[in-house]
């Protein structure tokens, strides 16, 4: 059944116009921008926002709750919060940073409006436009600091998850790369990558191949279960540390 897209809420209805706080005024600032929902599409959905420097230090986070919602307009809602609060927070000329490939390039002008983020359309170009000099670029998912935070809001469903992953057994490959045991197949196995910061390898630094963590964006058991046997889970569910 298809869904219907409700007009952006204006800015005084949907946060305070507080803005990051003065840390995060300045130049070249980059904006981590992400979307999670909770397993189901359209489904709950969280927003995450990360605030770095030049240098890559966190200047300022937040996490919202977006209601219902589809993963691209999950995605383009998030977008819009992290560049409203950017023009309240006097950030110039800021890089926002998302893992939406098809977003990046309509905000661009280079790619199609994908169709459920239509009606999002003129609340961003507003957006864009009280920015004045800024750009939108795509990254991975796994670079994208924000994820993890995306996910605060959705935390309600995480314990039963968490349980479930502490069954599953866990091959340590060497290297960061593991091999976890499905648990509607338990023969079978799903090949999973978790390297601590600093650690040696090629590719992303958190992924797993099943579905939940492919085409949800969410931790999946597999990476739970790594990350419970190894310590970091903190990883998986919390901004990074030393942001304020």
């Amino acid at each position: 059944m298809e869904t219907q897209t409700a007009p952006p809420p204006e800015p005084s209805q949907e946060f305070p116009v507080r803005g990051f706080g003065q840390r995060a005024a300045g130049q070249g600032r980059r904006v981590y921008v992400a979307a999670v929902l909770a397993l189901t599409e359209p489904g709950p959905a969280g927003a995450g926002i990360v605030v770095t420097d030049e240098r890559g230090r966190v200047l300022a986070q937040r996490s919202s709750y977006l209601g219902q919602a589809r993963r691209d307009e999950a995605t383009a809602q998030a977008l819009l919060l992290a560049m409203r609060l950017s023009h309240a927070s006097g950030l110039e000329s800021p890089t926002f940073l998302v893992d939406d490939p098809r977003l990046s390039q309509a905000m661009g002008g280079t790619g199609e409006w994908p169709q459920h983020v239509a009606g999002w359309r003129p609340a961003l170009e507003q957006a864009s436009q009280q920015l004045g000099r800024h750009a939108v670029e795509a990254i991975s998912t796994g670079a994208n600091q924000a994820r993890s935070l995306a996910l605060a809001p959705l935390v309600e469903w995480l314990p039963e998850r968490t349980r479930r992953a502490g069954e599953l057994a866990v091959r340590d490959l060497g290297g960061g790369e593991y091999e976890v045991q499905s648990e509607s197949h338990p023969d079978q196995s799903y090949h999973v990558t978790f390297r601590v910061p600093g650690q040696d390898g090629d590719g992303e630094v958190i992924a797993c191949e099943c579905a939940d963590f492919l085409y949800r964006g969410i931790p999946c058991k597999h990476l739970l279960a790594v990350a419970r046997r190894h310590g970091g889970m903190e990883r998986l569910f919390v901004g990074r540390a030393g942001a304020q």
